[in-house]
C-alpha cells in the first residue's frame, strides 16, 4: 500500500466530504461528472420504472394464475427472463457510462491543460499565476534547442525514450531508421530503459506515436525538461544566523534527487554518499546544498546526492531519463525515503518508475510546487503515491505560491527558513521545496527505527496538525507535521 493510500485511507471521508480549501467556494464540478450525475440520475429513474413495471406485471400475472395456472407459470417465466435481459442491458450501459466518463475526464483535463496555458499567456510578470505551466518553461534548455511537445513543454530534439521494449519491436523500429542511443538496466526495478533517435526528419512526437502503436504494451514518452521547484520569493536572502539547530542525534537515510551539496559547516554531521554519474565541477548547488542542511537539522543523516541538474545557477534544467537514472541509482543505495525538488510536465516514463519505487516500499517525498494557488498540478508530486507537500509560515499561513489539489499530503515550515547558503554563512529561503525536507527526514527517522512503511504513515498523519477547513483539504492536506 502506498504511503499516500495510507494517509488518504485514514481520513476518507474527508477526502470526499472536506477537501475544500477553506478561503475558496467549493469547486465546480467537472463537466464529465456532471454528464456521468446525469446519466446515472436517468439509469436510477429507468431502473425504478422497471421495478414497478414488474411489480405491476407480476401481479396481474398472478391474479389469473388461479384460473389459467399453466399460462400464468410461463407468462412469469418469461417476465423473468425479460427482466434478466433488461438487468444485463442496464448493467453494459452503466458500463459504457463510466468508460464514456473516463474519456471525458481526459478530454476535460485536455481542455483544462489548454486554457491554463492561455492564462499563462495573460500572466504579469510577477510569475505568480502559473509559473511552471509550458508558457513559463518553453525555454528550458534553451541551449540544446529543444522541441516542444503538444502543450508546449521542452521536450529533447528527435529522442524518445521507453521501459520494456520487446526485441520484435525494437528490430521493427530499427529497420525504419531508429538508432539506439543507450540501453540502461535498472535491476532495483526489474525494468531495461532503451532511448532511441528518431530517424532523420522525425520528430520527437511523431516518433513517440509511432513506438507507442508498434508497441503498445510498452511505456513510451517524450525526453521531457524539467526545472527546479522554485520561483522569485525563493531566493535566498541575506540572515544574522550563524547556526542552524540540531534537534537530535538520531541516525537516518535519505535520498536527494536535486542539484548537487557543496561541503558546508551546517553539513558537519552529516555523511554525503554523491551519484558519480551526476558528478560536474560546473553542476548547480545552492539548492541542493540548502535542502540538505534542512534534513541535518533533524539528526544526522546518511545524505544519497544524486545531482541532475546542469546549466545556470539561477536556472538549472535536467531532463527526464536522468531523473530516471537517479532514481534507479538511489533504489540501489536502498534508501527507504527519498526526497525530490523538481517541476515539470507528467511523464509516463518517470509515473512508471515511481511507482514502481513505491510499490517497492520506499516513500517518495516531493515538494507541492510554487506556481501559486490557480496553477495546475505539478509532476511529480502530483503523481499517484508521492507524499506532496505545502509550506507554511511562521503563523501556520500558506504560503502564498503554494500549489492546491486533492493530492496534497502534508504542510511543513517552508516560508522564511533558515539554511545553508554556499555564498556565504546561511541565508533564509522560502518555497515547498524547503518544506519538503522536514518530512523526508521525519519519514526517515521513522523508517530508522524499524518501523513499517504503514506504521510510519499513520504516525505521520497522527502527528498532523490540522489546519484550514475541518479535516482533509486542498491546502494544508492533512495539516502541518513539525
Amino acid at each position: 500500500m502506498t504511503m499516500r493510500a495510507i494517509l488518504a485511507g485514514i481520513a476518507i471521508s474527508s477526502l470526499s466530504v472536506s477537501a475544500v480549501p477553506h478561503d475558496r467556494d467549493p469547486p465546480e464540478p467537472s463537466r464529465a461528472q456532471e454528464r456521468l450525475e446525469r446519466e446515472q440520475d436517468r439509469a436510477a429513474q429507468r431502473a425504478e420504472e422497471r421495478a414497478a413495471r414488474f411489480e405491476a406485471d407480476r401481479a396481474r400475472i398472478e391474479e389469473r394464475a388461479v384460473r389459467e395456472p399453466a399460462k400464468a407459470a410461463e407468462d412469469l417465466q418469461k417476465l423473468d427472463a425479460d427482466r434478466v435481459k433488461e438487468e444485463v442491458k442496464a448493467a453494459e450501459d452503466a458500463e459504457k457510462a463510466e468508460v464514456d466518463y473516463e474519456k471525458d475526464l481526459a478530454d476535460d483535463a485536455e481542455d483544462a491543460l489548454e486554457d491554463a496555458a492561455k492564462l499563462a499567456e495573460k500572466a504579469d510578470s510577477s510569475g505568480e499565476s502559473e509559473y511552471g505551466s509550458s508558457v513559463e518553461m518553453r525555454d528550458l534548455a534553451d541551449g540544446e534547442r529543444a522541441e516542444h511537445d503538444e502543450r508546449g513543454y521542452p521536450v529533447r530534439r528527435g529522442e524518445v525514450f521507453a521501459l520494456d521494449m520487446p526485441e520484435p519491436a525494437l528490430a521493427q523500429l530499427q529497420r525504419a531508421g531508429f538508432k539506439i542511443i543507450e540501453r540502461v538496466r535498472f535491476e532495483a526495478l526489474d525494468r531495461d530503459m532503451l532511448r532511441l533517435a528518431a530517424p532523420d526528419g522525425v520528430s520527437a512526437t511523431a516518433a513517440r506515436d509511432q513506438l507507442r502503436a508498434l508497441a503498445p504494451g510498452a511505456t513510451v514518452d517524450l525526453v521531457h525538461y524539467y526545472g527546479l521547484d522554485l520561483t522569485a520569493g525563493s531566493k535566498p536572502h541575506k540572515t544574522r544566523e550563524k547556526a542552524m539547530p540540531s534537534r537530535s542525534n538520531n541516525t537516518f537515510a535519505v535520498g536527494v534527487i536535486d542539484t548537487a551539496i557543496a561541503p558546508h559547516k551546517a553539513l558537519a554531521a552529516a555523511r554525503i554518499v554523491a551519484w558519480s554519474d551526476g558528478a560536474s565541477a560546473q553542476a548547480p548547488a545552492m539548492h541542493g546544498t540548502a535542502v540538505a542542511s534542512l534534513l541535518a537539522t533533524a539528526g544526522r543523516p546518511t545524505i544519497y546526492n544524486a545531482n541532475i541538474f546542469r546549466g545556470p545557477a539561477d536556472r538549472p534544467y535536467t531532463s527526464a531519463e536522468v531523473i530516471a537514472s537517479a532514481l534507479a541509482w538511489t533504489l540501489r543505495q536502498d534508501v527507504p525515503v527519498i526526497n525530490m525538488s523538481i517541476a515539470g510536465p507528467r511523464n509516463a516514463i518517470l509515473d512508471r518508475l515511481i511507482r514502481d519505487a513505491v510499490a517497492s516500499g520506499r516513500v517518495v517525498v516531493a515538494a507541492a510546487g510554487n506556481g501559486g494557488p490557480t496553477a495546475p498540478p505539478s509532476y511529480p508530486a502530483a503523481v499517484p503515491g508521492v507524499i506532496a507537500v505545502t509550506a507554511v509560515d511562521k503563523d501556520r499561513r500558506v504560503y502564498r505560491l503554494a500549489q492546491r489539489g486533492r493530492h496534497i499530503a502534508v504542510a511543513a515550515y517552508g516560508v522564511d527558513v533558515v539554511a545553508a547558503d554556499v555564498r556565504s554563512n546561511f541565508a533564509r529561503f522560502t518555497g515547498t521545496s524547503f518544506a519538503t525536507p522536514v518530512i523526508s527526514a521525519w519519514l526517515a527517522r521513522c523508517r530508522a527505527n524499524g518501523t513499517t512503511t504503514a506504521a510510519c504513515g499513520h504516525q505521520l498523519k497522527d502527528a498532523a496538525k490540522d489546519l484550514g477547513a475541518k479535516g482533509f483539504d486542498e491546502i494544508y492536506g492533512f495539516g502541518l507535521v513539525e
